[in-house]
């Protein structure tokens, strides 16, 4: 299933890539540096729940104009953070360390007001839950996210992105952690997958460049 999800992700950014670069020496492309925080979410086990702290998260897009007010937009973000499981009958184990990646195809869609510009986002991609400990396996999944935000332009060139978004992780045969309760207490491992992934959402802000032709 994951090599499926993966294809299906690398066809959709040849996509947008083949028709983002149509005529690009006309079109506006601009690259974003962010940071913020991630909050963390709940994901619901067959035994019990995980339960996701927050964390700094960080990352870069990449949008191509295919008009003055509507953009492609690639991104990547990531957050380092941990989660404990805790079963429905036991006690808690212990802290597990992870990263989440998140690689999304974008819409963007803004109004401008001179230098302010308001915009709306929907994208879809693959979540990439990344463990620290060699004992668990690595989960790709298909995502959705939704945000809005604004860009406050301090020049022609220069400005600054505030946006907030919701990181929704969509099931098939499940994926995620899994975690239980054995003769020596909880625990996680690979063995169980989420019925429900978690949903999280972020706020974040960075630097804005803006490279046009005009």
């Amino acid at each position: 299933m994951n090599k499926k999800i993966s294809r299906i992700f690398i066809a959709l950014l040849l996509a947008m890539m083949i028709y983002g670069t149509q005529d690009i020496s006309a079109q506006i492309i601009e690259i974003n540096g962010f940071t913020g925080i991630q909050l963390g979410g709940t994901a619901k086990l067959y035994d019990g729940d995980f339960r996701i702290n927050d964390a700094q998260n960080y990352g870069g897009k990449l949008a191509v104009g295919l008009s003055t007010t509507t953009f492609a937009e690639l991104s990547y973000m990531r957050a380092d953070t941990d989660g404990t499981f805790y079963p429905f009958i036991g006690t808690p184990s212990d802290v597990v360390r992870f990263s989440s990646n998140y690689i999304q195809a974008a819409g963007l869609q803004q109004v401008d007001f001179g230098r302010v510009s308001p915009f709306a986002t929907i994208g879809l991609g693959v979540t990439w839950w990344s463990p620290k400990s060699s004992q668990l396996n690595s989960k790709v999944q298909f995502s959705a996210t939704v945000g809005a935000g604004l860009k406050l332009w301090l020049t022609d060139m220069i400005g600054i992105r505030l946006q907030g978004t919701m990181l929704m992780p969509m099931v098939y045969n499940g994926a995620g952690f899994g975690c239980g309760i054995g003769t020596g207490g909880s625990s996680c491992g690979a063995n169980l997958y989420t019925r429900i992934t978690p949903f999280q959402g972020e706020f974040s802000g960075g630097l804005i460049i803006k490279l046009s032709p005009n």
